[in-house]
């Protein structure tokens, strides 16, 4: 009933991006942001990739639901929050977001995006339609440059770094 199964090319786009990103990060300790948590496969794998306090943000009740059951499954729930608290709702900078929407919800949260990346800390966007990855980029490119850029069929995701 909620999104990410692990098998969308948006979502693997996502997890190898986290990797990179975790990897760069690695030395001191760092919080990470999953917007739209949906299932909670990527908090999952913050947890897994040992990143040390996670937020996981969902509007969707069932998403909810479904994210806490994954994350019992898994043994990953000491050291995340898991809300339904709006983006805008969290006082908080984190080292890497990772936003698996689509490009009309970036684009509507970009601000609130942007703020809550801390400086020098990455940013994931995916589940933006090819066609559509230039106007993310160019709403983003002031204050993040782009690492690295992914193609999966039809899809995009972008690893952006805080200048």
């Amino acid at each position: 009933m909620a999104f990410g199964t692990g098998t969308h090319a948006t979502t693997r786009g996502c997890l190898e991006f986290l990797e990179l990103a975790v990897d760069r990060l690695c030395g001191r300790p760092f919080s990470a942001l999953d917007v739209g948590t949906g299932s909670g496969i990527l908090t999952i794998a913050l947890d897994k990739l040992g990143v040390g306090e996670i937020w996981a943000i969902d509007n969707d009740p069932v998403a909810l639901e479904v994210a806490r059951e994954n994350l019992i499954i898994n043994g990953a729930t000491k050291k995340i929050h898991l809300t339904g608290k709006s983006l805008r709702a969290l006082h908080k900078k984190f080292s890497l977001v990772v936003a698996n929407l689509t490009a009309e919800t970036i684009l509507e949260l970009a601000q609130d995006l942007e703020r809550k990346v801390a400086p020098k800390g990455f940013l994931i966007l995916s589940g933006i339609l090819w066609k559509k990855e230039g106007p993310v980029r160019r709403r983003f490119a002031r204050r993040f440059r782009t690492v690295k850029r992914k193609r999966a069929r039809e899809w995009a995701t972008l690893l952006l770094r805080r200048k």
